[in-house]
């Protein structure tokens, strides 16, 4: 079987982002189980707040690899953090620039495996923001897989040499990749 290619989505504006971390140390699990995977950061897509006319007066370069990658994906990771009860405004801008995949065929997101990740700095923040992704992922019609998490207490997620210290964030993230795996390849033609 061909590898299993995942793009994993997320960051924030924020230099450091413990979103960010999340996933790149979701990508290295995937990779260490042989997924191919590619790592979109939000921060470098640099995108306008969109709008139709900014969707097609012509696009930068990453996000059409962006674009490419999913189209291409068997699965993906979206990753958000928590402001004020959802997800963020660049994470919300980028979902909406999906927009350029309505006409793809099938359109959008349709028939692949979706796992999402919120993170928030309060103790039982993330969890609105899941659900927010959860009606996110439905309306560009992916699969919602349930292995999806919250997080709170992202300051302390990791040690002083940017490593992921929390033991139940690893075991999450390693679930969440597992699961994602798994899927794909069942789903996979």
């Amino acid at each position: 079987m061909k590898k299993i290619k995942i793009v994993c989505i997320g960051g924030s504006m924020e230099a450091g982002s413990s979103t960010l971390g999340l996933l790149n140390y979701a990508a290295h699990y995937l990779t260490s189980k042989g997924a191919d995977v590619y790592l979109a950061n939000i921060k470098s897509l640099a995108l306008p707040v969109f709008s139709y006319k900014s969707m097609n007066s012509g696009l930068n370069r990453s996000f059409k690899l962006l674009i490419k990658k999913v189209k291409e994906a068997d699965g993906i990771i979206l990753a958000s953090p928590e402001y004020h009860g959802t997800v963020s405004a660049a994470f919300k801008n980028l979902m909406d620039y999906f927009e350029v995949l309505s006409g793809v065929n099938p359109p959008y997101l349709t028939g692949k495996p979706v796992s999402c990740i919120a993170i928030g700095g309060a103790e039982n923040s993330g969890h609105s923001t899941l659900i927010s992704m959860f009606s996110i992922v439905y309306n560009l019609r992916g699969i919602f897989l349930p292995s999806g998490f919250a997080l709170g207490y992202s300051v302390n997620l990791f040690d002083k040499n940017k490593k992921l210290s929390g033991a139940g964030a690893v075991k999450k993230i390693k679930r969440l990749a597992d699961e994602l795996i798994y899927v794909s390849a069942k789903l996979k033609k």
